[in-house]
Formats: structure tokens, sequence, C-alpha cells
């Protein structure tokens, strides 16, 4: 009696499936990039950082990475032209108050300037200075000619005043801070074109990932098709539900 009353319930099952159309739903968010273009999305976040995502039509970061490009740009040229505002600030700074003429933009050479008080000795009471204030004192004392590095020339010969002075050596200080900003402006530009480049790198890589998750078609998922059938008992009738997963 039970296993005819089991039958009876399996064919009003059947009976009902067979009565009832049914509904297969494909998500197609795993497909709707399969026919765009990898390599032009990862082209599109190097040259702007969001684009290929754009592109991939997923926007949730689009705006971060775009306006970070845009921050970390301004922070590049930023810090260039400042450091360039800095070097030709301690040129003029150095031909108002050491004498020299013209001095060279080379950063080695505008430090010497701030590491010796002169070259060729120090007008006033420092008729003979020491290794530590006069550069050509310190390169004879070592064993070099004065003109191993630089030639000994209007363009290369320099003179803050004695030491004796304490406004030569306030100069020489301010000399010195400007130098010093350029050297962190010079740090800051290195570091803004770093996270130019990390952020393009991190951008690529979430455009892989985005391809990677929706660019499948529904033949390379077909192998993953499952198939369920839920029994359901409803007050109209028995009935049954397909579930087609792919």
């Amino acid at each position: 009696m039970k296993k005819l009353l089991a039958a009876f319930v399996l064919f009003l099952c059947v009976a009902e499936i067979s009565a009832q159309p049914v509904v297969i739903s494909v998500d197609e968010s795993i497909s709707r990039n399969s026919q765009k273009s990898l390599p032009l999305a990862i082209g599109a976040s190097l040259l702007l950082p969001g684009m290929g995502q754009h592109y991939l039509g997923e926007e949730t970061f689009v705006k971060a990475y775009v306006w970070t490009d845009v921050v970390l740009w301004v922070a590049t040229f930023g810090s260039y032209f400042f450091g360039e505002r800095q070097i030709a600030s301690a040129r003029s700074y150095a031909s108002r108050y050491a004498g020299i003429s013209n001095p060279p933009s080379s950063e080695s050479f505008l430090n010497l300037l701030g590491d010796y008080r002169s070259r060729g000795g120090v007008d006033g009471e420092n008729a003979n200075p020491d290794s530590d204030e006069d550069y050509n004192q310190a390169m004879i004392r070592s064993g070099y000619a004065i003109d191993k590095d630089y030639p000994f020339d209007e363009a290369h010969t320099w003179n803050w005043g004695s030491s004796d002075n304490p406004e030569t050596s306030r100069r020489m200080s301010h000399y010195r801070d400007i130098l010093r900003n350029y050297r962190i402006s010079r740090i800051a530009f290195q570091v803004s074109i770093g996270a130019l480049i990390l952020n393009r790198v991190i951008s690529v890589l979430d455009v892989m990932r985005i391809y990677r998750s929706t660019s499948s078609s529904l033949a390379e998922t077909s192998a993953a098709r499952h198939l369920a059938i839920f029994p359901e008992f409803r007050p109209e009738g028995p009935g049954a539900t397909l579930l087609l997963s792919f």
C-alpha cells in the first residue's frame, strides 16, 4: 500500500512538472565582457587608471582611481617646479652674497658653496682659513690639485666672507636651507612618480580580476552545469522545482 501511495505521489509530481513551464535563469554578469578586449582595458588603465574599469562597466572605484591619479600628477609637477625654483633661488642668493658670477646649476657644486666659506681665501680677518672653511685649502691638504673637479675660474670661485662676521654665517645657513628645500622637493618628486606607477599597477591588476570574473561565455561554463529537482507540496497540489545552474 505504501509503495502504491509513493508511486501515486511521484506520478502527481511528474504531472505537475510537465504542466508548468521550466524557467532557466542565467547570470549574465559572468559573460558581459566576453566580447571586450583585455589588452585594450589594460592599455586604458595604463593611460589613466580607472578607464579600464570604466571600459569593462565596473564603475565602483573609477572616480577613486582617476582622482588619485590627478592628485599625484599635481604633486609630481608641483614638487618638480618647486625644486627648480629652489635651484634658481640658490644660484641667485650665492651670486648676491658669495660673489660668484653665474654659478653652475649642478647640485654637487651648489652643495660645495654651502660646505665651504670660500675658494681661494676669505677676505677680512681670516687671511689663512682652516681647511673646513676654504675649498682650495681642503683640496691641497688632501693631496689634490685645486682644479681636480672644477676649474679655478670666475664661475667657480666664491667668498661668503669671514666667519668673524655673524651675518655671513647666517647667510650661509639660509643658503643651506634653500638647498635642503630642494632635496626635499626631489624626494617628493620621486615618491610621486613611484605612486603614479603603483596606481597603474593596482588598476591593471584590478582590471584583470574584473575581466576574469565577467568574461566567461556560456559555452565555457556549460561543463559546470548543475541540475537539481526539489519536490514541493502546495495547497493547490503537489509539484517540484527544477533548478538548472551554470
